[in-house]
């Protein structure tokens, strides 16, 4: 048995890329935080609606409103060519894609523009899309494909550039905010998160009583704690008023279309 040797392994473009990413998010001082989130009223209303738009498209909308009342979440944190932040006009909300390319588990980045302005039936099928279309079909997901096959010092040059060299071109390849979900991983809780993105939010799954573990992570040097509690209690606000109403409508427009094809 002591003569076993072990095999070179190169790395994938997926490994690439999740490296190139770590490389520039652990230059950000991550700050970390868990909320429980009482949302039974969205809870109910999709329980009783025949059809209703993902999680995913939920909180994304959510928090791409919350984003337009509290503008510090649409900051971030620009080095050169001196230390400021940059305020964009608009949510772009990544969604953290978990999907296989290669025949390797893989993870996107899909920036979505203007989720707060969009039905949550539109954000339910884009998302639907990035989860099972092929990787070819979304640019996001092409561009960072194409980029993961240039040598690494080129890599880092096309990083460094979407990251610090305009504040709009870093909001447009990496978003404002990006959401992920934990959703999958039952009883396991995040500990260490690193983002090159300003916040980062995490949802899990929803129980019996309408309670939903979130956990934000957010860079501070952009904003404090007090602007991230903030932003939780406005998230919930929201999703127990406008989205409540808006989930009711999709799923009565949903079986309308149903009743009509049928």
């Amino acid at each position: 048995m002591g003569s076993e040797k072990g095999k070179f392994v190169s790395l994938s473009l997926q490994r690439r890329w999740i490296g190139d990413m770590l490389h520039f998010a652990k230059k950000v001082p991550v700050i970390g935080g868990e909320r429980t989130l009482r949302i039974r009223t969205l809870v109910e209303a999709r329980r009783a609606t025949p059809f209703s738009p993902s999680w995913y498209a939920t909180m994304l909308k959510a928090y791409g409103i919350v984003s337009e009342r509290v503008p510090e979440l649409r900051r971030a944190y620009m080095p050169f060519p001196w230390p400021h932040l940059y305020e964009h006009p608009y949510s772009v909300g990544t969604v953290v894609i978990d999907r296989e390319y290669q025949d390797e588990p893989a993870v996107f980045l899909c920036p979505i523009n203007y989720p707060e302005r969009q039905p949550l039936t539109t954000l339910h099928d884009k998302i639907h899309g990035f989860q099972t279309d092929p990787p070819e079909k979304h640019g996001p997901m092409r561009r960072i494909i194409r980029t993961s096959k240039f040598p690494w010092p080129i890599r880092r040059l096309l990083w460094t550039t979407g990251l610090y060299a305009s504040g709009f071109l870093r909001a447009g390849n990496f978003g404002t905010f990006a959401l992920n979900s934990i959703a999958k991983a039952r009883r396991v809780r995040t500990l260490q998160v690193v983002t090159p993105i300003t916040t980062m939010l995490f949802m899990g799954l929803t129980s019996r009583e309408g309670d939903m573990d979130v956990q934000l992570s957010y860079d501070h040097r952009v904003f404090d704690g007090v602007t991230a509690v903030r932003a939780i209690n406005e998230l919930e606000c929201v999703l127990n008023t406008e989205l409540v109403a808006e989930t009711r409508l999709s799923g009565r427009h949903h079986d309308q279309a149903d009743r009509a094809a049928a």
